[in-house]
């Protein structure tokens, strides 16, 4: 009886030792795939916040004056106009544009003015789509198509259908940059034939144009 009880003891105790070593072996291998994940989760962000800052800096050629809409919601002007020094000299056109920088408080930053062959180029990033508007004292909205609705925005049937999230809309000529493709344009606008994600718009000022992505 003695013999057999040890014997049982025994086996018993080998029981425990081999659930003991799968449980370990189950943690292990759980903690690995926790690691694992946590890594890919950590490149994959990496690798899209570098393109973001990439995509940002590196910008198309830009010749006309520009409206860029960034996918975060960041809004970026590049102005560019001609410029007559006889008119108005560089000190007292730039002593303006930081004057009109400092009243926005702050929503409203600059990369510098450049004057090159007569054109001067201005460069404006913006914390929202009101902050264009009054910068520019022109209407500018650059929001989602629900929120446009919202405040009082009347969209007709065919833009609605067209199935875009977000708008745009300009009283002014100039080129929307958007972050997806251009679904649909209102007004005096057409889509470049070249990028899909760039409208051409030469409504006159004061008549309003959109596009929706």
């Amino acid at each position: 009886m003695a013999q057999a009880s040890n014997s049982y003891n025994r086996s018993r105790q080998k029981r425990k030792r081999r659930r003991k070593k799968r449980t370990q072996v189950i943690i292990a291998r759980l903690i690995f795939a926790v690691f694992i994940v946590t890594l890919v989760t950590l490149i994959v962000l990496g690798v899209n916040k570098i393109y973001n800052t990439i995509s940002e800096s590196v910008s198309p050629e830009v010749t006309v004056t520009t409206i860029n809409v960034a996918k975060n919601g960041t809004i970026k002007e590049t102005i560019i106009e001609e410029f007559n020094p006889g008119f108005y000299d560089e000190g007292s056109l730039k002593d303006d544009v930081e004057k009109r920088i400092d009243a926005a408080g702050g929503s409203i930053r600059s990369d510098g003015i450049e004057f090159d062959d007569g054109v001067a180029t201005l460069t404006l990033k913006y914390d929202s789509d009101d902050d264009v508007a009054a910068f520019n004292d022109e209407v500018f909205y650059a929001d989602t198509i629900d929120s446009l609705i919202d405040q009082g925005v009347n969209f007709d049937s065919e833009a609605v259908k067209a199935g875009g999230s977000h708008a745009v809309i300009v009283s002014e000529a100039l080129d929307i940059r958007c972050p997806k493709k251009i679904l649909y344009t209102g007004g005096a606008v057409t889509i470049d034939e070249d990028d899909e994600k760039l409208a051409h718009c030469t409504t006159p000022d004061g008549t309003l144009a959109f596009v929706i992505y």
